[in-house]
């Protein structure tokens, strides 16, 4: 099988102020959260939420460095959904792709966490590839290799008391959808990009990613007042195995949700540290 640069999306990142808050949040949410990991280099902790295949992470500041200067002026205006990363056969695969699509990609990074499995400390290790700003279609994209996956998806950690299963899709706030077509082009290739109704669609392999003007958003999610005023990442779309069972337990555990429709649940940013999540079953 010949390998690929981009074969669909990995996890989602949710930069969070306030980690503690954050992870109580999740909890609260049904998701089984786990430990807290540090980043050294990076000066960043997390906290995942693994499902078979993808997962996504809560992402706070704990310590200002270089690497993470983007990051805090973002947190500046504000939480919520910030970078989709992107599955690899290889980070260097991808920097090469990602620089001859004129992308302008940053040399592969190395970084780890330590993580506790059966009692053992074990090193997850991953190699990222990231994209300057000045090639950022509203959504920070980068690459990620997982080095260690064995020590990231585990089966006996996506269990959540919700039944969520998996990442359904991304749902990103522009004004002007059209306008990226081009630019998400380079990241996945020239007929990944398909124009909708309401904006348009991006095929990234695996899970779709959506862009809609704010009027459209509002008329697909009613309730949902976005946390930002401006173009944006904004909400996360989540398989569980019962969309009935869910709705019990947030509601057992006080959350505010809305059902639009028989085959959705939408949990308000104020509910999730500043994302909006779509609970479906399909």
């Amino acid at each position: 099988m010949k390998k690929q640069a981009v074969r669909g999306l990995d996890h989602v990142v949710v930069m969070v102020d306030g980690i503690d808050a954050a992870e109580a949040a999740y909890r609260r949410l049904g998701f089984q959260v786990q430990p807290r990991g540090f980043h050294e280099k990076l000066g960043t902790a997390n906290h995942l939420m693994i499902f078979d295949k993808d997962y996504f992470e809560i992402l706070g500041i704990v310590e200002d460095t270089e690497f993470n200067a983007d990051r805090r002026a973002w947190l500046k205006q504000g939480g919520g959904l910030a970078n989709v990363a992107l599955a690899t056969d290889g980070a260097d695969l991808a920097f090469e792709a990602f620089r001859d699509a004129g992308l302008q990609p940053d040399e592969p990074l190395f970084f780890d966490r330590a993580v506790e499995i059966a009692g053992k400390i074990e090193r997850a290790e991953f190699r990222t590839v990231r994209v300057p700003k000045t090639h950022m279609p509203v959504v920070g994209f980068f690459v990620c290799e997982h080095l260690t996956p064995q020590f990231v998806y585990r089966p006996e950690w996506a269990r959540h008391p919700n039944g969520a299963r998996g990442i359904l899709g991304v749902t990103v706030i522009a004004d002007e959808p059209a306008k990226w077509a081009d630019e998400l082009r380079k990241y996945f290739g020239p007929d990944a990009v398909r124009g909708e109704a309401d904006g348009i669609v991006v095929d990234t392999g695996t899970q779709p990613v959506h862009y809609m003007a704010r009027e459209d958003y509002l008329r697909r999610y009613p309730g949902i007042v976005p946390v930002r005023a401006g173009d944006h990442p904004a909400l996360l779309a989540i398989r569980v195995e019962s969309l009935a069972g869910c709705e019990q337990l947030l509601r057992k555990n006080g959350v505010a949700v809305t059902r639009p429709d028989s085959g959705r649940l939408l949990v308000p940013p104020s509910e999730a540290a500043d994302l909006t999540i779509e609970f479906r079953e399909i």
